[in-house]
């Protein structure tokens, strides 16, 4: 209940033109530094934030049960090539506490993927994994889902949003000049 609350709001934020819950800076001033943080591919490798530096990088928090993310996942797919065209890397990522720990957690993710992904799960151009705790909590303190952040090369937000099934036009505005053809 208290998921689906919050892709409410997130959609009700999206749709208004409200800045989404946990919005921040989307230009104009200093990009800030994304916070740091760990996440478990479904690979079962741990990887860090950081460790991704050196390219742009979407960071998007997704939850089972979220009906925005599941209306998201193949709105996002279906845009892989524009993000692969601008060199950045989608980082799907199951927020901690709604996936299980572990193999647990990562299998939990990979069904949910799966299922609003359907053949384009397999598709390169995105990376899934379950966040730690002090990954989600860093980005996402609300703790509401389908939240999302472009981070530049060198590991700054440089846009946030959120429902990018609602907001795709915006997002792909704000990703690097390669982007500019196609979609």
């Amino acid at each position: 209940m208290v998921l689906g609350f919050g892709a409410a709001l997130g959609v009700l934020a999206a749709a208004s033109g409200a800045p989404p819950p946990a919005a921040g800076a989307a230009g104009g001033g200093p990009a800030a530094a994304a916070p740091g943080g760990t996440l478990t591919l479904l690979d079962h490798r741990r990887e860090s934030l950081a460790s991704l530096r050196g390219r742009p990088v979407l960071v998007w928090f997704v939850a089972a049960g979220c009906s925005s993310c599941e209306a998201s996942i193949p709105a996002v797919a279906s845009h892989l090539g524009a993000f692969t065209r601008s060199g950045t890397r989608v980082l799907v990522l199951g927020m901690y506490g709604v996936f299980g720990p572990g193999p647990v957690g990562t299998a939990e993710l990979a069904r949910f993927g799966k299922a609003a992904a359907g053949t384009a799960f397999a598709r390169p151009g995105w990376t899934w994994g379950v966040a730690s705790e002090p990954l989600t909590a860093a980005f996402d303190p609300a703790g509401i889902p389908d939240a999302y952040f472009l981070l530049d090369a060198a590991g700054h937000v440089t846009y946030q949003n959120s429902v990018p099934v609602s907001t795709m036009g915006a997002l792909l505005a704000h990703l690097p000049a390669r982007a500019a053809a196609g979609g």
